[in-house]
């Protein structure tokens, strides 16, 4: 089995190293790791062409490109398409895996092949605040049981359901919504498989940021033909991560 990963980045000079070097240190047989940059004017690309040699040393597939975007959904689609293993995860530039989470990918991978989606638990890092947020798969959807960081997707699944759209912050949730609504199956990880730090797009802690991604993630419940209700399950979970990314 083949795992395709995918990192999109954006000037991340200062983060992206750790996030490469998470990738590098896995221990499964064949990995492709594909880095879609957005034209950075960074170091980012420096970083990144100087661990191609130990990647290809390692008999492991290294392929990049950097070139402008519409944003980190269309860079997402961009790597997707590039991609060529069987199973595909999308690990942002701030973000980590954990020693074994491809390992533990992998065998779940194996012992569930007619699977579609794979999701595991993430470790959030809010300065000295560690929260644990666990996947689930529940007929009330809600995205506090959704982990894009820590998400795996079969390239056949990429296929059947289509690209992200482009231009909402939730658009990884909206998809996975639209996943769900075509029938694809899911097998929940009960171990932690990415470090997420906070402070990137999904994160803003404004209250005016706040207000607005209310109203955004309950677009993609809308989209998908839920209930109005939905609104309320959005009002209130983006207060509750307002309050608790404040602290």
């Amino acid at each position: 089995m083949k795992i395709s990963i995918i990192t999109v980045c954006y000037n991340s000079e200062k983060t992206i190293e750790r996030t490469i070097k998470s990738v590098f240190t896995q221990s499964v047989d064949d990995l492709e790791y594909i880095l879609v940059d957005g034209k950075s004017e960074d170091g980012t690309i420096r970083i990144i062409t100087e661990y191609e040699p130990a990647f290809i040393e390692k008999g492991w597939e290294y392929r990049y490109i950097s070139e402008a975007d519409n944003g980190m959904y269309d860079a997402m689609n961009k790597g997707i398409h590039m991609a060529t293993g069987d199973l595909i995860g999308i690990l942002n530039s701030d973000d980590w895996y954990e020693d074994d989470t491809l390992s533990i990918v992998s065998e779940t991978y194996k012992n569930n092949p007619d699977t579609d989606i794979f999701m595991g638990a993430i470790r959030i890092l809010n300065g000295n605040q560690i929260i644990i947020k666990k996947a689930r798969d529940r007929r009330y959807k809600t995205s506090r049981d959704f982990n894009h960081p820590a998400m795996f997707v079969t390239k056949e699944c990429y296929k059947e359901v289509g690209d992200y759209k482009i231009g909402n912050v939730h658009d990884d949730y909206g998809w996975y919504l639209k996943a769900k609504k075509n029938g694809k199956k899911v097998q929940i990880i009960d171990e932690i498989l990415t470090d997420y730090p906070t402070g990137g797009e999904g994160s803003r802690k404004s209250f005016y940021d706040t207000v607005t991604r209310i109203g955004k993630k309950y677009l993609v419940y809308k989209e998908n033909e839920y209930s109005f209700l939905y609104f309320f399950e959005c009002f209130f979970q983006e207060i509750a991560k307002f309050i608790i990314l404040k602290r």
